[in-house]
């Protein structure tokens, strides 16, 4: 039956049914009215009969060709948005071509040694410096893992890979006599995207400190025609030399004057604020609408580029503080107009990151103390993040921030906690509210027992002394429902929802 009504619903099925159903009628009324001798009344019964079968099947043809001529118009948009789709592809990939030829030309003139290095460690490209410094081919480079290429050098640089993935920039020293390198030099590996919580790749560059010293030299731009504009300094005391590269994302972003391009974007509010969900795992948690804060500058919105290129650069210029300062500001703005708009709207915990510089400051928790009184907003919804490297390096500048702030109501979470160690004895006389979970330990819970085993301590330990557990880095279901097994408060990352602008939050 269910066969027999499929069938029946068939387009072609129902135009023959209806062909065949209106031969028969005009057959039995041609029958008919011959039959019945030509009587008038017969004749005009079924006249209307037949007139009215006629009139249906009119309409149903008119019906079709209206619904025929709606589809032709929907498709001619499609196409006309295709066409433009297709037009702004083509427009991005021939910028992206220029770019890197332009990135090509700059790299290969460098005479630092430059890889770009993949999550599985293998080398996807290289400069010219690579070639001569490693003394391998591009075909010995390219595709080749990183501990083949750098060979005895790859003992300094392993440990240093983890935090790299993570998306932080990572800086060191070591010798090296193994090689045709140099024997002592820096190693700087810039996460890429930069901004990003699981950065696809990252660039490691290496600067000899090895050149023979001349005199000293103040920083000097060197111009060149094309976008991107190299810049070293070399400076030192007698018989030391230390050569400067300006940070790859200044290249990147085409910058001639980095610091003044990012003053500029502080004065005209060129920064951008996005937010990423942070999802409760179980039912009445204290929190249930919570977003981290994420930065990035409207140019890497309008020309396509990697967010977050300019950290390094304010890094380097001492701006991480003011940048720092303008996030505060604005989210406390776009939360009273959120308010404003819809009184009954409420706010979620925002989790604001504080770099190293904002930390040691003396003046930020004043700051946000005064933006706290002078608007009067509820400091509840602030939760500032810091580094588990940070609160190490700096445990006196954290415990007198949140000593400041904590009594406002601002709430604090230990961020990447089990990067360095999974302790809590550096965490003593801190009254923290959350603990972030590393993302590299979450990331491996379902492949190594070990990474599982520390999750679930880390979790027990919070439950017992009332901290909120957060895991970033959750990527697929599988890592999810494990976490949810574990107890986990509350999850992060591209399997839970990736980072939108502010004012996407429904």
């Amino acid at each position: 039956m269910k066969r027999l009504l499929a069938i029946l619903q068939l387009r072609w099925v129902v135009t023959l049914l209806t062909v065949v159903l209106t031969i028969v009628l005009g057959t039995g009324l041609t029958a008919t009215i011959y039959w019945s001798l030509f009587d008038p009344k017969w004749i005009t019964f079924l006249g209307g009969v037949l007139f009215a079968a006629m009139l249906a099947l009119a309409s149903r043809a008119s019906r079709a060709e209206w619904r025929i001529s709606r589809r032709t118009l929907q498709f001619e948009r499609t196409r006309e948005q295709l066409n433009q789709e297709v037009a702004r592809s083509r427009s991005a990939t021939e910028s992206a071509r220029l770019a890197g030829n332009h990135l090509r030309l700059l790299a290969d003139a460098m005479p630092n040694v430059i890889l770009y290095v993949d999550r599985d460690e293998r080398c996807r490209n290289h400069n010219k410096a690579a070639e001569n410094k490693t003394g391998r081919s591009a075909e010995q480079i390219k595709g080749q893992l990183l501990h083949e290429v750098m060979g005895q050098a790859y003992v300094y640089i392993a440990p240093h890979i983890p935090a790299t993935l993570q998306g932080k920039l990572v800086e060191y020293e070591f010798t090296w006599s193994g090689s045709a390198l140099p024997e002592s030099y820096t190693a700087r590996h810039v996460p890429y995207p930069p901004d990003d919580p699981q950065p696809q790749a990252f660039y490691l560059v290496l600067t000899s400190k090895l050149a023979p010293r001349p005199a000293a030299v103040k920083e000097t731009p060197v111009r060149h025609s094309g976008p991107g504009a190299a810049a070293m300094t070399i400076e030192g005391e007698p018989g030391e030399t230390t050569l400067y590269l300006r940070s790859i994302t200044d290249e990147l972003m085409g910058w001639d004057d980095p610091k003044a391009k990012l003053e500029y974007a502080l004065k005209e509010n060129q920064f951008l604020l996005f937010a990423q969900k942070i999802l409760p795992l179980r039912g009445r948690l204290p929190d249930p609408l919570c977003y981290e804060v994420l930065l990035r500058l409207r140019e890497e919105e309008d020309n396509l580029l990697p967010p977050g290129g300019f950290i390094p650069t304010a890094e380097r210029y001492g701006m991480m503080e003011e940048i720092d300062c303008w996030v505060v500001r604005n989210l406390i703005q776009w939360c009273i107009d959120a308010q404003r708009t819809t009184p009954a709207r409420p706010i979620p915990l925002f989790c604001v990151n504080l770099s190293e510089e904002t930390v040691r400051s003396t003046n930020f928790a004043r700051f946000v103390r005064n933006e706290i009184d002078a608007r009067n907003f509820n400091a509840r919804s602030l939760c500032f993040e810091i580094g588990e490297s940070d609160i190490i390096s700096q445990h006196e500048n954290v415990e007198r921030l949140i000593n400041t702030l904590k009594p406002l109501g601002c709430r604090f979470t230990v961020d990447a906690f089990g990067s360095v160690k999974v302790s809590f004895t550096h965490l003593k006389g801190l009254a923290v509210d959350f603990i972030k979970i590393d993302g590299v330990i979450i990331q491996n819970i379902l492949r190594d027992p070990a990474e599982l085993a520390k999750t679930r301590a880390i979790n027990t330990v919070c439950a017992k002394v009332g901290l909120r557990t957060i895991a970033e880095f959750v990527e697929s279901k599988e890592t999810l429902d494990k976490l949810r097994e574990v107890g986990v408060d509350y999850v992060q990352g591209f399997g839970i929802a990736r980072p939108e602008p502010i004012d996407k939050i429904p």
